[in-house]
């Protein structure tokens, strides 16, 4: 394969949640690709943490902080990447994961234990805001006629995830919704696709596993590979959607998972059971 087929030489790419993990590692690989790269979150000190190892590496970047719950900043976000570069090629809605209010854990996300607010707010974070980065990056892609979108969705959205309701729901709504837009937008020369990760070293899932240790355990039981993913094998599988190399996929989903054995990992159903008369007694 020519290493041109994965250069984005003259390609301004707006990468979401970019402060650390996989958002902070796809903005960096497309950096490194050529690309010229806003990064947007809400932590200020982070995106500039990542603007500045880009410019250490010689790279173009512009940290711009944003909050893709609030349509005004996202609004503001494109007008400063505008601004700057004068188009948008890319988009890479990364942003996402669990919501401030929410404590993290296995047993919290049983529909039994769900709040309606927490519902509410995993929902708002890991599907509507996607929606509206879409809808509003989108616009200025249809009006230039050319496009890339690479919604960050995860495994959880491919199949049942008993333990993490409103978060597999989400998931899946994001690869629906991917679908979707690829055939309205592909008219415009828009493409878009999601990339699912599948178990992945970030900051969010050792939070997890803190919280709940023995989750680590059944996920890595789930994996024929026997290890995590890192950041930077994601954000290799963005840029693959992001580059020519993938010039003839759109509506499609890539979920690197290191071999997942199954939907439901080993011992989940067992767990279950096992506390299902904890979880009847928080039945009002």
């Amino acid at each position: 394969m020519s290493a041109s087929l994965l250069d984005l030489t003259d390609k301004v790419a707006v990468v979401t949640g970019a402060g650390r993990g996989i958002g902070r590692a796809i903005a960096i690989q497309f950096a490194r690709a050529g690309a010229e790269v806003v990064a947007a979150a809400r932590t200020v000190s982070e995106i500039e943490e990542t603007a500045a190892l880009i410019r250490d590496e010689g790279g173009k970047a512009l940290a711009v902080p944003v909050d893709v719950l609030n349509i005004e900043r996202i609004k503001e976000m494109l007008r400063k990447t505008l601004d700057s570069f004068g188009k948008v090629d890319i988009l890479v809605n990364n942003a996402g994961g669990l919501p401030d209010n929410v404590t993290p854990g296995f047993n919290h996300g049983y529909v039994l234990n769900l709040s309606f607010e927490d519902w509410k707010a995993e929902i708002e974070l890991n599907l509507n805001s996607i929606f509206y980065c879409c809808k509003i990056v989108g616009e200025a892609m249809v009006r230039q006629a050319s496009g890339n979108i690479i919604n960050i969705s995860s495994g959880q959205g491919l199949g049942p995830f008993p333990g993490f309701g409103a978060s597999a729901a989400a998931r899946a709504g994001v690869i629906n919704f991917t679908k979707t837009l690829a055939f309205e937008w592909a008219p415009y020369n828009i493409r878009v696709n999601s990339l699912a990760p599948g178990v992945t070293e970030t900051s969010l899932t050792t939070k997890d596993f803190e919280t709940d240790p023995g989750l680590r355990e059944a996920r890595l039981g789930n994996i024929s590979m026997g290890r995590f993913g890192k950041p930077e094998e994601m954000a290799a599988v963005a840029l693959f959607l992001a580059s020519p190399c993938s010039s003839y996929l759109t509506g499609e989903t890539i979920f690197p998972s290191g071999g997942r054995i199954s939907g439901v990992p080993p011992g989940y159903t067992a767990y279950l059971r096992a506390t299902r008369e904890k979880l009847r007694e928080k039945v009002p």
